[in-house]
């Protein structure tokens, strides 16, 4: 007769919940798998914030690099054509009429002119394409706006604009106010104040399309015509007559808004009276003339 261990073989049969030497591991309670969920989603809610900073800082860089790529063409075209500042203002291939301009930008009633590499790379079109041929200097990565076109949307190619008070040559008819100096040689500068005058500029997305960057100082007090950009993280880039390049925080909701519209041919219907980012603009785009 075998003795009794102090326990029934049903006993010794039923399974046992911790781990055995060499065994298989049990597998997660739901409460175990609870918490792991919640520690991933705690970590994503902490590096998502970091990436996405990361993200926009690069970004950032890289626009401003290539806004000081342009300063630099700008410089180099200078000093090869006797100190007169590159043509600016806006045509196409057909009202331009073998005039050509820094780069060439239309307006929005003619959206093909938004994606035609050509207005910035053929020397037939671009003064700037004898010095810079690389079309993704003209791009901001932060610009994903699309060209509503008859084939489908699609991506424009420029993301700058240059200040319409430097170089403004075609058409005759200009925005400018005759009160202020167009700036037409980069000696001109002087009278102004060259690290506060802005050149080419961060353009809101839908609402780019001369090659000029508009700044009305006449009468038409609160109208914008053309946005600056926001879009690294509600920041903007410029370059300045002096050649450094910055940064700077658009503020007003009117700003942020509008220049977050993916596309703006109503250049009127930008009225926003007293805005301190318009008012910016207007400081930084030019001075009045003396009285000669």
């Amino acid at each position: 007769m075998i003795a009794s261990r102090g326990h029934t073989c049903s006993e010794e049969r039923r399974p046992r919940l911790s781990l055995r030497r060499g065994g298989s591991p049990r597998g997660f309670t739901l409460i175990e798998l609870l918490v792991v969920i919640a520690i991933i989603a705690l970590l994503a809610a902490m590096l998502l914030p970091a990436l996405w900073r990361a993200k926009i800082q690069a970004q950032t860089i890289s626009c401003v690099n290539n806004l000081r790529q342009l300063q630099i063409t700008m410089a180099m075209y200078v000093s090869d054509h006797g100190d007169a500042l590159p043509a600016n203002g806006f045509g196409s291939d057909q009202t331009l009429e073998g005039r050509r301009l820094w780069v060439v930008g239309d307006s929005h009633l003619d959206p093909p002119a938004f994606t035609n590499l050509a207005y910035l790379t053929d020397p037939a079109y671009a003064l700037f394409a004898e010095y810079l041929r690389d079309p993704k200097v003209y791009k901001c990565p932060a610009d994903h706006a699309r060209v509503p076109l008859p084939e489908g949307p699609r991506p424009h190619t420029r993301s700058y604009a240059l200040n319409s008070y430097v170089g403004w040559s075609w058409p005759l008819f200009t925005w400018n106010s005759s009160r202020h100096v167009t700036f037409r040689k980069s000696g001109d500068f002087a009278r102004a104040s060259p690290s506060r005058l802005f050149t080419f500029i961060d353009t809101a997305p839908g609402n780019i399309c001369y090659s000029a960057f508009v700044v009305h100082l006449g009468r038409l007090n609160g109208l914008f015509f053309h946005l600056p950009a926001t879009q690294h993280g509600g920041r903007g880039a410029a370059a300045f007559a002096d050649g450094h390049v910055a940064t700077r925080r658009w503020r007003a909701p009117f700003t942020l808004t509008m220049s977050r519209t993916n596309w703006l041919p109503n250049h009127l219907a930008l009225y926003s009276k007293g805005n301190p980012d318009l008012e910016w603009l207007k400081k930084h785009a030019s001075v009045l003339r003396q009285a000669e």
